[in-house]
């Protein structure tokens, strides 16, 4: 892959984000990498950079939406030629429509659920959601964060909401789509800015099941995977656009 200084096209984020990314970019130029070649590895390439590895972690997933490089976990970052680039954001294109059909499912199923929840929770499964929700927030608030060991924990504080709804039926459906998703795309709190955003949603929803608010619990639930969905395709859509 050639990555030209002058012109290679550098996306929508903070000015923190975009330097990280054109730091990449330079060293991947410097060292003359072309598709298939593999970099150094994160610790080593962090101190090259002179950049933290959570740092370089959000360059490395911003040059892999852009068809630049591919992560192969346990083996290395790879560049990509521009073929495979352009393959790949194609796939990424048509995922699209995949990924919007299960954030719909989503919706359908998992505003009830939060409903139902916010009507029948006992204390001890109040108790259980506030404990998915501790393990969440200490996982966010560690240095670096563990984005693999977040998503689980993640989707368990959803998880353990629908089991509150006291509906078999949805805690079965809503599991297993939260497993489709969890195979089918990326971590969405990976995002800029998406993690506090996150965050902050799960808490409102806490709240609103504690004080025993169905409604204030349903809209805020349907907010929150909007808002998840949103930010996946906003980001997306300008990478495959590039």
């Amino acid at each position: 892959m050639s990555s030209s200084s002058s012109s290679t096209p550098i996306i929508n984020n903070p000015p923190r984000l975009q330097g990280q990314v054109r730091l990449l970019l330079d060293h991947i130029e410097s060292r003359g990498l072309q598709g298939g070649d593999r970099l150094e590895a994160e610790r080593e390439l962090a101190k090259i950079l002179g950049i933290s590895r959570p740092s370089l972690r959000e360059a490395i997933q911003i040059l892999q939406v852009q068809g630049r490089l591919r992560v192969k976990h346990g083996i290395g970052i790879f560049v990509l030629d521009q073929a495979d680039g352009v393959r790949l954001r194609e796939s990424l294109r048509a995922a699209q429509h995949r990924i919007e059909e299960l954030f719909q499912m989503r919706e359908i199923l998992e505003a009830p659920a939060v409903e139902w929840a916010a009507e029948r929770r006992s204390d001890e499964q109040l108790a259980e959601m506030k404990l998915a929700a501790r393990a969440l927030n200490e996982a966010i608030a560690k240095r670096p964060i563990d984005f693999e060991n977040l998503r689980r924990l993640d989707m368990e504080f959803h998880l353990t909401i629908v089991r509150s709804s006291q509906n078999q039926f949805l805690n079965q459906t809503l599991g297993t789509l939260q497993e489709i998703m969890f195979h089918s795309m990326d971590n969405t709190l990976k995002l800029p800015g998406r993690i506090d955003s996150s965050e902050q949603e799960h808490g409102v929803i806490l709240e609103a099941i504690e004080r025993r608010d169905p409604i204030a619990a349903r809209l805020m639930i349907i907010q929150h995977i909007h808002n998840a969905r949103d930010a996946w395709f906003q980001y997306l859509r300008k990478q495959s656009d590039l």
